[in-house]
């Protein structure tokens, strides 16, 4: 019997087994309804244990809302057979959390077919329940979405009509989301540019207030209040969440309208913020999910286009208003013509009553007007336009109309054909603007440059026309000028071709604005046919010429007053270096005393130290202790002549750098404009004018750092020369400590340096101070000065793009400025020579050709080098000789460039043409004194060179540079 009983017991245990390890949740409840069993899925399904729901009803364990129902389901399974029902609930779990689940129930009956209670199970389908949910409210969010859209297509535009078809186009959605209210806002500004929102259409569910008259939200400042939702609208972000966790200062305004939760759309068209649509929750805190926000998003996108549209549509209307507005104002006559038959004006702006005396009806009434009205000449041009207008499309065509009161005006036709669907031209559309006056102009323009021709031709000054920087006119002044026979040899050519200046190193004007090619203006030098050069002042000026745009120039040959102008100017150097010769004589004079004093004392101890060693060594016993005097002697002696070298040299330094000054100052010829260091002018002015300023006044310098200038070094130094002499002249003799003279430096702006002459002088009188630039005008007393000096300074700054001016108090001094144009743009660091750095004791010993007609210099020369061969040739021809003979066996040839028989430049290309790659290895060496072809010649090859005297380390560092390559390097 026990083991009968045994094997239930090990079933039962085994089927609980099953049961408990099921997913499902497996429950059995009395007849009333109360938990009698729960497995343990319950607790993962609901969070409470089966032990805390077995005894209660199980239908407190679903959602209060569906309690009732499925109460009724319950009592129909008591009357019902035992067959399951299936049906979902909402379960709730411990933390008031949902979960949808899948109920299949049935009865449990006893033997005698009574209910003895229900069993079942609950299988979880809350995911698949919110996949379903989703896409029943995707489904219905997008059929919301297509009735909306729909509604747009046929919603009425104005202002009343705006709110009430909105209203309709909103209801749909607000229906689909559930939402108690939905709202349009759009964006304006104020007179002060203050961002306003208006509400301007409005849906609500019944029950909810209506909001849309609402004055508060009317013109209400998004900003301070809402600034939080214009800058996340503008940037296309939403607004969404529960009004009580917003700022404090929207709440004011949201919670007198009981939303309890929104979301915030924007609205935008053409990438702007132009409004935003909002969805309000009032009966509950309701969240937005992602999903709902997507598909709202798309509704916001909707009415987006719709906003634009309606943009759009307002722009037209008003275009077409200004349209037919600015047709019926506008002084051309508009008008449209049909092509097909019958053929008729189908509109003429009312202009062409003023215009041609017909008003637009009789064009209505009479076709055929314009072809009786046409000059008979143009009748084909009108048939072509009217006919076929594709041909002459765009393209302006002048006809000639008879008005009714017989007068004859020109009309500029320009029309478009209008083409149907198919492309055919059914119509042509076109404007005729009166052109009667500009046509008189041009006739008369023709007979004027019918005059001007005549004009030019009797002037004396050259003359041409150029379109397109080509020469279309020469009248016979620039024929003769350049040289040619007949104007047409010039027609055709560039008058740039004549011109030999660079005009970007030039200065004068800048470039011609207008771009206009051949605006040639400023002191040009001409080229004539035979090679030779003129100076001329160019004037050009555009114009019209033959009715097209062309630019006229005019050149007047200034060669002799320039010549004449260098004469003066030369006369002013030679008046100036009068001035100063004193001076410079004293300064020369000073180191040369010392240096010949020196140098006579130098000789006469080496020649007494001579006859005292000669002397010394003749006696053949000497008293003890001599050997040390003497050498001590010797030692003193030794030390006394160095000093007397280096000041010899110092001396001699010092004249050099005289002589160099006089050098740069005294070429009249020299007109080559290269970069300058102002701050290396004035220090050689001051050395010059030294004299004149030293027992006058202290002189102060004041620079600052300032890039070079495009100019003469020499020219410069005579403007600077002129003013500082002026200013030493103003200051009366023998109170220098008291007076002045300061040279000041300073960088204006960019491509602009200035420069001052300051003294503490007498002073300019007022009446004066406006002519001090004038030729021949000076206040200085009869026969100290010219009066071309400041006339002069001022030609040269002037042309040199400059500016140069004056002020001056009496009794207090003057201050003259002049202001230079610089490189900047284009500035070279400024190098300064280097002594070369000693050279290694192994050096290869080379072979030098020294060419000088001095036989000192030669002399000088061989003691410089004398760590190489060096032989001397003592001119042009001898040296030419020698290099014949044995064109590979020097390394170097130190050439003199001035030389009585042949001088260096002859030299030069006589080697260059008979032993071709030996000219490299010429360096030139000269004192200054040459020729204008000769310095040209020297700036043009890219050899070496020198002056003397001589930089003894540099030219040893040339030398040994063409020696350590040997004579095979060329």
């Amino acid at each position: 019997m026990s083991s009968v009983m045994s094997e239930p017991s090990r079933s039962d245990r085994f089927h609980r087994q099953i049961i408990d390890s099921l997913d499902e949740v497996v429950f059995h409840t009395d007849t009333q309804g109360v938990v009698t069993f729960l497995n343990p899925a319950w607790t993962k399904l609901t969070g409470y244990r089966p032990e805390e729901s077995v005894g209660r009803a199980f239908l407190d364990a679903l959602h209060p809302k569906d309690r009732e129902q499925h109460q009724q389901r319950f009592q129909d399974l008591l009357a019902q057979p035992p067959e399951p029902q299936r049906f979902e609930a909402r379960a709730l779990s411990r933390d008031g959390a949902e979960r949808w689940v899948e109920v299949v129930t049935r009865s449990l009956r006893g033997e005698d077919g009574s209910v003895q209670g229900f069993c079942g199970t609950l299988t979880d389908v809350s995911e698949r329940r919110r996949t379903h949910d989703a896409l029943s409210q995707r489904e219905r969010y997008l059929a919301a979405l297509v009735e909306m859209q729909q509604r747009l297509l046929v919603a009425q535009h104005g202002e009343e009509s705006y709110k009430e078809s909105y209203r309709g186009v909103l209801e749909p959605i607000g229906q689909a989301t559930g939402a108690s209210r939905v709202y349009v806002f759009l964006l304006h500004r104020d007179e002060g540019g203050q961002v306003l929102m208006s509400q301007r259409a409005e849906w609500c569910a019944p029950g909810i207030q209506v909001e849309l008259d609402n004055p508060q939200l009317q013109n209400l400042p998004m900003e301070p209040a809402f600034s939080r939702w214009l800058e996340r609208l503008s940037q296309g972000d939403k607004i969404m969440g529960l009004v009580k966790d917003f700022p404090e200062t929207e709440r004011t305004l949201l919670v007198p309208q009981n939303i309890q939760s929104l979301l915030v759309l924007p609205l935008r068209v053409n990438d702007a913020l132009v409004g935003f649509i909002g969805f309000d929750h009032c009966q509950e805190q309701r969240q937005w999910t992602q999903l709902e926000v997507d598909l709202l998003s798309a509704v916001a996108g909707a009415i987006s286009l719709e906003l634009e549209h309606r943009q759009s549509e307002s722009a037209l209307r008003e275009r077409e208003t200004r349209y037919r507005q600015l047709a019926e104002n506008a002084s051309d006559i508009q008008y449209r013509y049909r092509l097909e038959n019958p053929r008729s004006f189908l509109f003429v702006s009312r202009v062409v009553s003023d215009q041609l005396g017909y008003s637009p009806e009789e064009h209505y009434a009479d076709p055929e007007l314009w072809h009786r009205r046409i000059h008979p000449g143009d009748l084909p041009a009108l048939t072509q336009l009217l006919e076929n207008p594709q041909s002459v499309s765009n393209k302006p065509v002048v006809l000639r109309f008879t008005c009714r009161d017989g007068r004859t005006k020109w009309l500029e036709h320009t029309v478009a054909p209008v083409l149907n669907s198919s492309g055919r031209a059914v119509s042509v559309e076109g404007i005729a603007r009166d052109i009667t006056d500009r046509r008189e102009v041009e006739e008369a323009l023709k007979m004027s440059e019918a005059s001007f021709r005549i004009l030019l031709e009797g002037v004396t000054d050259a003359a041409a026309i150029q379109r397109d920087g080509r020469i279309v006119y020469a009248n016979m002044a620039l024929v003769t000028t350049l040289g040619f026979d007949r104007p047409d040899q010039l027609i055709g050519r560039a008058l740039m071709r004549f011109v030999e200046d660079d005009l970007e190193e030039v200065p004068g004007p800048p470039p011609d604005p207008s771009g206009i090619k051949g605006m040639i203006t400023g002191e040009r030098r001409l080229v004539r046919r035979d090679g030779k050069t003129r100076v001329a002042e160019l004037v050009s000026l555009p114009l019209l010429f033959d009715g097209a745009p062309a630019v006229v120039s005019i050149a007047r040959d200034v060669t002799e007053q320039r010549q004449l102008q260098a004469r003066l100017t030369l006369a002013d150097r030679l008046a100036s270096v009068g001035t100063l010769a004193a001076g410079i004589a004293h300064e020369i004079n000073n180191p040369l005393a010392f240096v010949i004093s020196n140098l006579s004392f130098l000789s006469e101890e080496m020649r007494r130290s001579q006859l005292s060693m000669e002397s010394t060594t003749s006696t053949a016993a000497s008293p003890a202790g001599s050997g040390p005097k003497l050498r001590q002697r010797a030692e003193l002696d030794l030390a006394e002549w160095q000093e007397v070298l280096s000041e010899a040299y110092e001396g001699a330094e010092r004249v050099r750098q005289i002589v160099r000054q006089l050098k740069t100052f005294s070429r009249p010829d020299e007109e080559r404009l290269s970069p300058v260091d102002i701050h290396q002018v004035l220090d050689s002015v001051v050395m010059m004018a030294a004299n004149e300023i030293r027992h006058r006044a202290q002189l102060h310098r004041d620079y600052a750092s300032v890039p070079m200038v495009m100019a003469n070094e020499g020219r410069l130094c005579q403007v600077f020369l002129n003013l500082v002499v002026n200013a030493a002249q103003a200051i009366p003799e023998g109170d220098a400590q008291r007076h002045s003279i300061r040279l000041v430096t300073r960088r204006l702006d960019v491509g602009r340096v200035l420069i001052e002459v300051q003294d503490s002088g007498s002073g300019i009188p007022r009446e004066a101070l406006g002519r001090i630039f004038d030729p021949f005008f000076t206040t200085k007393p009869v026969g100290v000065g010219t009066g071309l000096g400041l006339s002069i300074c001022h030609g040269i700054i002037t042309n040199l793009g400059g500016e140069i001016s004056a002020d001056s108090e009496m009794g207090k001094g003057s201050t003259f400025r002049v202001i230079l144009p610089s490189l900047e743009p284009r500035t070279r660091a400024r190098t300064h020579a280097a002594l070369p750095a000693a050279q290694p004791a192994t050096q290869r010993k080379g072979r030098v050709l020294v060419v000088d007609d001095e036989p000192g210099v030669g002399k000088v020369l061989r003691r410089i080098l004398k760590e190489h061969e060096v032989e001397v040739a003592s001119g042009g021809r001898q040296a030419l000789e020698r290099l014949q003979r044995e064109p590979d066996f020097f390394d170097a040839v130190l050439c003199d460039v001035m030389m009585p028989d042949l001088g260096g430049k002859d030299l030069y290309e006589a080697v260059r043409k008979t032993q071709a790659g030996l000219e490299r290895r010429f360096i030139f060496v000269s004192g200054g004194a040459f020729t204008t072809n000769a310095r040209e010649f020297l700036e043009a090859i890219p050899n070496p060179k020198l002056e003397k005297p001589f930089n003894e380390p540099a030219l040893r560092q040339i030398v040994q540079d063409l020696v350590s390559r040997g004579p095979s390097s060329r």
